[in-house]
């Protein structure tokens, strides 16, 4: 998959999966995230401007 292809749902869940196996901590970081996203008020707005940051440095 080339860099600029965007990635299934699918795809993005097998490959966090397979991270995790050969890293345990992906899925302590996944989960972190996972919090981050759950809390509205503070966490999704941080994990939108990383997002943001993050497509703005390509």
């Amino acid at each position: 998959m080339a860099d600029d292809e965007i990635m299934k749902p699918e795809e993005a869940q097998l490959a966090i999966a397979q991270a995790a196996m050969r890293k345990p901590q992906v899925q302590v970081v996944r989960e972190q995230l996972q919090k981050l996203a759950e809390d509205e008020e503070k966490g999704l707005p941080i994990l939108a401007s990383a997002i943001r940051n993050l497509l703005h440095q390509g």
